[in-house]
């Protein structure tokens, strides 16, 4: 995510080629009609979920989440309330 107030540099000429920028928040989904899509993918086995995990630890390791996020060493962590 783009921090507020974050400018970004582009190079004009790249938009000579009818080119767009467009954004996007969540991906443009639609959250009522691809949610319950999503997971009857995911109930099927079609959306592997469970393999995107890279860790998964406890709502006070939220600290060393974050940590091991900012260092690239983790795609995605799972924290629980347990």
């Amino acid at each position: 995510m783009i921090p507020v107030g974050q400018k970004i540099e582009l190079d004009g000429s790249a938009f000579l080629g009818e080119k767009r920028i467009q954004g996007s928040n969540m991906g443009s989904n639609r959250f009522r009609k691809d949610m319950p899509r999503y997971l009857d993918f995911y109930l099927q086995g079609r959306l592997k979920l469970d393999e995107m995990i890279t860790r998964k630890g406890k709502l006070e390791d939220v600290n060393e989440a974050f940590r091991a996020m900012k260092a690239g060493e983790v795609a995605r962590t799972v924290l629980t309330f347990d």
